[in-house]
C-alpha cells in the first residue's frame, strides 16, 4: 500500500515492523515504511530474531530517553540551586542597600534584584519544561510499545500480540514501567481535554 509521506526530505515516521518512530527519506510512494533495523525481518522463519531485535531496539530507545531525562532533571536541579543562591545573594544586597552600605537607592537595588530573580526563574522554568518534554518523549515510546503488547483481557496470561506474557519480550520490558506510563497517559488525556499542551503521540485515538 503506498504511503502518504513527502518524498526526498527527512521525515519522522512510525516503522510498520517494530512500531518505533525513526527518521526516513522516501524516494517513492511505494517505499516500505520499515526502518533500517527491521529490513531483515521478513518471513516467518525470522520471527525469533525479529522479536529479539525489537526488544533490543526498544530497550536502547528507552535507555536513551531515560538518560536524557536524568540529564535534564540534573540541569533543572542545578538551575534551581543557582537560583536559590542568587536570590540569597540578592536579598543580602538588598539589605545592604537599605542600610546604605552600597552606593545606590533601595528602590534601584530592588529593581535590579527583581530583574535578576525573574531571569533565574525563567531559566529554571525552561529547564523544567525541557525535562517534561523529554519525559513525554520517553513515555510516548512506551505507549507505542504498549499499544501492541499488553495483557489480553480475553485470554488471561496472554499478550495481545498472541504470545504468552512470559514469552513476550516486549511485555517483560514494559512490565516495570507500565503503570507509570498509564498514569502519564491519564494525566495527558486530562491536559488534552482541557485544551492544554500534552505529550500524547499523534496516533493516539483521542488526538484529532
Amino acid at each position: 500500500m503506498p504511503h502518504q509521506y513527502p518524498l526526498h526530505v527527512d521525515v519522522d515516521a512510525t516503522c510498520l515492523c517494530c512500531g518505533s518512530v525513526q527518521r526516513f527519506r522516501f524516494a517513492s510512494p511505494s517505499d516500505h515504511v520499515v526502518c533500517s533495523h527491521c529490513r531483515t525481518h521478513g518471513g516467518d522463519e525470522k520471527a525469533v530474531r525479529r522479536d529479539r531485535e525489537h526488544v533490543a531496539l526498544w530497550r536502547g530507545i528507552l535507555e536513551t530517553h531515560d538518560r536524557e531525562a536524568r540529564e535534564a532533571a540534573s540541569a533543572a536541579a542545578d538551575a534551581a540551586t543557582d537560583a536559590a543562591a542568587a536570590i540569597a545573594r540578592l536579598t543580602a544586597e538588598g539589605e545592604q542597600l537599605r542600610a546604605g552600605a552600597l552606593d545606590a537607592s533601595s528602590a534601584a537595588g530592588a529593581a535590579v534584584r527583581d530583574e535578576l530573580q525573574g531571569d533565574l526563574v525563567r531559566r529554571a522554568e525552561r529547564a523544567t519544561e525541557l525535562t517534561n518534554r523529554r519525559l513525554d518523549k520517553a513515555m510516548a515510546a512506551l505507549w507505542r510499545l504498549q499499544a501492541f503488547h499488553h495483557p489480553d483481557p480475553r485470554k488471561p496470561g496472554s499478550c495481545t500480540c498472541g504470545r504468552s506474557l512470559a514469552a513476550c519480550g516486549e511485555s517483560r520490558v514494559l512490565e516495570g514501567s507500565r503503570q507509570d506510563m498509564l498514569d502519564w497517559e491519564r494525566r495527558n488525556l486530562d491536559l488534552l481535554r482541557a485544551g492544554k499542551r500534552h505529550g500524547l503521540p499523534p496516533e493516539h485515538p483521542e488526538v484529532g
